[in-house]
């Protein structure tokens, strides 16, 4: 599945390639058993899971050059302690400005949307117990780095997170 839809995206891409509206991100990570207060700090406790994803986006529209809205699907595969799939749909809002451009294309977004697993996923139900559930929100930040001679083409370093938000989904 995953190998098709790399395939198709692909091949999308290149269609697209002339409105440059379209963009696809290849990412893998390895889970923390934290929180985000925990990411942010540094005081991550790094888990024997991993992932790996494919996403594919449209800029939906630009203001003034500084800020763009996106919309993003992800098929995301786990490996390592838990096994599951989980497919996300997303909002993204990215601040395209700052002022090392010309040797450094850098942005920065936050995004939000929802999360579906094909389990609850093990690192949840080790963390939060039973209260976990397959469908949840999810949160992403991301910034990317690009060299100005390369538009195409950029390093990403993204958060990866699924929350019941305060238990605003299934009590979570």
């Amino acid at each position: 599945l995953a190998v098709m839809l790399i395939a198709l995206m692909m091949f999308f891409a290149q269609q697209v390639h002339a409105q440059n509206n379209w963009f696809m991100t290849v990412y893998g990570g390895q889970n923390t058993g934290g929180s985000i207060d925990d990411f942010i700090t540094f005081d991550n406790d790094f888990r024997d899971s991993y992932l790996f994803a494919v996403t594919g986006g449209k800029n939906l529209h630009t203001w003034c050059d500084l800020i763009r809205l996106e919309a993003e699907g992800q098929v995301v595969k786990h490996f390592g302690i838990q096994e599951n799939w989980e497919f996300n749909g997303l909002l993204t809002l990215r601040w395209l400005k700052f002022p090392w451009d010309r040797y450094l294309d850098t942005s920065f977004a936050a995004g939000d949307g929802l999360s579906y697993a094909t389990e609850v996923p093990v690192i949840e139900r080790q963390r939060h117990g039973e209260e976990s559930a397959r469908f949840l929100n999810y949160l992403m930040f991301e910034f990317t780095f690009g060299l100005p001679k390369y538009p195409r083409w950029s390093l990403i370093t993204r958060l990866h997170h699924r929350s019941g938000v305060f238990g605003l989904f299934d009590g979570v």
